[in-house]
């Protein structure tokens, strides 16, 4: 007879592997895909700020060329011969400049104080888009000749008008018995003689002309 076969308990190297768990596919392919996504991040942060610098780069040069050509056209007193071109040594970018007339208070045609108004503008394309910087400056157009240290501080002050400053001390020299000469800003009196002396004598109170 044959004797009943006993079940051999399983080995133990056996057990564990059969026991052990792994990742799936499907778990791997969303690791991956997650993994991606935070790269293009990263890569979309990077170029950003790359872009950024080159932008402000590009508004850094523009802002530095139109200094350069406002302080050449006050050289020129504002009177270019033309009103637009290109930089020499940047030829990606090119200016263009407008002078007005801007209405102010101080303005004084009889005193030849005429304000104007200058807008420069440096432009460049920058991939297709149109970049602009803009800078803008008052200029005294001129003065037909100088003026005294009264009538500016008059003009500016809001005082009385030149004219009628003028009337007043053409009647207060007119009761003193001197005349006032303006000479470059200054003021130079001189008095007249109101005794009836001949010149180089000098009267005494009592004693007439000695």
């Amino acid at each position: 007879m044959r004797s009943p076969s006993t079940l051999l308990p399983a080995s133990p190297k056996l057990g564990f592997w059969k026991n052990e768990k792994g990742f799936s596919l499907l778990e791997v392919v969303v690791a991956l895909a997650i993994l991606a996504g935070g790269f293009l991040v990263v890569l979309n942060l990077f170029s950003g700020s790359v872009r950024s610098v080159d932008f402000s780069g590009q508004y850094l040069k523009g802002v530095t060329l139109a200094n350069s050509k406002i302080n050449e056209l006050e050289m020129l007193n504002f009177e270019p011969d033309e009103l637009s071109g290109n930089f020499k040594n940047e030829e990606s970018y090119r200016w263009e400049v407008d002078i007005t007339s801007y209405d102010s208070p101080l303005n004084d045609s009889k005193l030849g104080i005429q304000l104007q108004k200058i807008l420069l503008k440096v432009l460049w394309d920058d991939q297709g888009q149109n970049r602009n910087v803009e800078l803008a400056t008052l200029h005294l157009k001129r003065q037909a000749y100088p003026v005294s240290d009264t009538s500016l501080e008059q003009l500016f002050t809001g005082g009385s008008s030149p004219a009628s400053s003028g009337e007043e001390e053409g009647s207060s020299e007119e009761n003193s018995g001197s005349t006032s000469t303006n000479v470059s800003g200054g003021t130079t009196t001189t008095s007249t003689n109101t005794t009836g002396c001949p010149s180089g004598t000098t009267f005494v109170f009592g004693a007439g002309c000695q």
